[in-house]
């Protein structure tokens, strides 16, 4: 297992092909094959990730965007409330049944729980939905959200995440699908729907 883990670690971090991994190994006398090297860092990358971004320094300038869709789950509706950084990289998502405040309140609170008051962003983009505010202000009394995050309500600046829907929706699990499963009501078919 240790040894899975420090050869993903060293193709996360050093810029080279699995290939070149596999023969500077063989140079060591450490037969492995590439596909092998491959199958270790798609097994353990994600959780190597999620855990260096607990402890990572968030500058106080950055900022995280956060929206709402909905996406059909074996015939039954879920709202897909989503968090993403400045470089598009999804950051965090969860299911619910509802789109009202207190499904905002769970889906950030549940986020912020893998960060410290010092490495949150100072700004975080939403569209106009007022559930957001509401969440917001709760968890900056609760202390879960630093108290100088600015709440920014501009549209251009949520594109990125409202571009990126339709890619995250189609490559979401069925495993972290189920995960949330529940039961919503129907919302109305438009643009913004996938059957997953």
């Amino acid at each position: 297992m240790l040894l899975k883990s420090f050869f993903g670690v060293w193709v996360w971090f050093v810029p080279m092909s699995y290939a070149n991994l596999s023969d500077m190994l063989a140079e060591r006398e450490v037969s492995i094959n590439r596909s092998i090297i491959y199958r270790w860092f798609m097994e353990f990358a994600t959780a190597l990730r999620k855990k260096l971004r607990r402890h990572q320094f968030i500058r106080t300038d950055s900022s995280w965007q956060l929206d709402e869709t909905y996406a059909k789950v074996k015939g039954k509706w879920h709202y897909l409330y989503r968090a993403i950084n400045k470089q598009g990289e999804t950051l965090d998502f969860y299911f619910s049944q509802k789109r009202n405040k207190n499904a905002a309140y769970q889906f950030l609170k549940r986020y912020l729980r893998d960060y410290d008051v010092d490495t949150q962003p100072k700004t975080l983009n939403t569209d106009k939905h007022s559930s957001y505010a509401h969440a917001i202000s709760i968890l900056k009394k609760e202390g879960r959200l630093r108290a100088d995050v600015e709440q920014r309500q501009v549209k251009y600046l949520n594109n990125g995440i409202e571009s990126d829907h339709a890619a995250s929706r189609s490559s979401l699990s069925a495993q972290a699908v189920l995960k949330y499963e529940s039961e919503p009501g129907q919302p109305s078919r438009d643009s913004n729907h996938c059957e997953c």
